[in-house]
């Protein structure tokens, strides 16, 4: 593949221009690389939905968002993903749509936790009786975009410049879906049936982006979920070869790179059928297995990586009688030596390091429009 200089230039000049000697985020404040940011997904990138549209107990209490200084809703000790990209291409934070109190100016965010991707008439279907906690699936946050979209600009033309300089990330989300599968169906029957339907549901969400005026969108995939605390706590087995060298679930692990594969496909397929838009895809899978691997380098304790900081006991620290933030919970001193924030969420150290594997990749790709899959 060959690149005009103008692109190299690009690649040499933007992650500078993006970090300093430190590590911080030095993207000039004037002048944002994007007009604006709108998400979509569930936990990985909810910054208060959830306790404005369910319960504010336990992700706007402590010690949630302990790093950070304060609760904010976020479900972590600190930031997010969409937090660091934000502040890495010029923008405040994204505000949750569901606070009406916030300017959406320059962008707005709809992900809720434990969202799912796809409608509950899906798992009836499925004879999945396993119900989410609130509908705000992806086919809803769509529709709160559609109510905001006439208050963020007036002609095709204001729009199309607007929106197609946004930055639009679908995900991630995905992750729900799986656990309402995998409670009724196996790990091969979820790969069969829920995976193929949740990308569909992904894809179809980009595409009426698009159809709005969206040209840059990033699609993030899914956590090595057999690694997490959770997953690991839920499903125990008693066959040493079940778990893989860092100690995940090897099935279950592979249900999320096949999301991922999906994922990436359907990326090349809406850059082909859409060639004036920017689409790519942003891992979390590879950045999450670096910390497994060589947890020293980013600061992580090698005795915790499967460990979540907060938590009710067990081995993996992870007691759904026991969830972080409820009696019986409690935090770790460090929450920048684990990877696992609560068993099912990162810390922010964690989040920060992919983000910054983000702003280097599919958001300079989106950017300045060039490919990357």
């Amino acid at each position: 593949m060959r690149f005009s200089a103008g692109v190299l230039l690009g690649f040499l000049v933007l992650p500078c221009l993006l970090y300093g000697a430190d590590g911080n985020v030095l993207w000039p404040k004037k002048k944002p690389l994007f007009p604006a940011i709108f998400s979509f997904g569930d936990s990985y990138a909810d910054t208060g939905n959830y306790i404005i549209e369910v319960d504010p107990r336990p992700y706007n209490f402590s010690p949630y968002g302990v790093t950070f200084g304060r609760p904010t809703g976020r479900a972590s000790d600190g930031l997010l993903p969409v937090d660091y990209v934000a502040d890495g291409v010029g923008l405040p934070f994204v505000p949750p749509y569901l606070d009406k109190t916030q300017n959406f100016s320059e962008g707005a965010n709809f992900a809720v936790i434990g969202a799912r991707a796809l409608d509950q008439t899906f798992f009836l279907q499925q004879n999945i009786t396993f119900a989410a906690p609130m509908n705000s699936s992806l086919s809803v946050q769509l529709r709160w975009f559609e109510e905001l979209r006439p208050s963020l600009c007036n002609t095709t033309r204001d729009c199309g410049d607007y929106l197609g300089k946004s930055l639009f990330f679908v995900g991630e989300i995905g992750g729900n879906d799986y656990l309402a599968c995998l409670s009724a169906k196996t790990v091969e029957q979820t790969k069969r049936i829920c995976v193929p339907a949740v990308i569909n549901a992904i894809a179809a969400a980009a595409e009426s982006l698009i159809q709005h005026g969206a040209r840059r969108i990033v699609l993030p995939g899914n956590v090595p979920m057999g690694c997490l605390p959770a997953i690991l706590t839920f499903y125990p087995s008693p066959n040493v070869s079940d778990y893989d060298s860092y100690g995940c679930l090897r099935k279950i692990n592979a249900l999320a790179r096949y999301h991922n594969e999906l994922l990436r496909r359907s990326a090349r397929a809406l850059r082909i059928k859409y060639p004036d838009a920017k689409i790519a895809f942003a891992d979390y899978y590879q950045p999450v297995l670096a910390f497994l691997r060589t947890p020293e380098l980013f600061g992580f304790d090698r005795n915790r990586t499967l460990v979540a900081c907060c938590g009710g006991g067990g081995q993996y620290n992870f007691n759904p009688a026991a969830f972080c933030g409820f009696p019986g919970a409690t935090a770790c001193a460090d929450p920048a030596r684990s990877v696992s924030w609560d068993g099912i969420h990162l810390t922010q150290p964690a989040f920060k390091n992919i983000a910054k594997s983000w702003l280097v990749g599919p958001i300079l790709s989106v950017a300045l429009g060039l490919p990357f899959v």
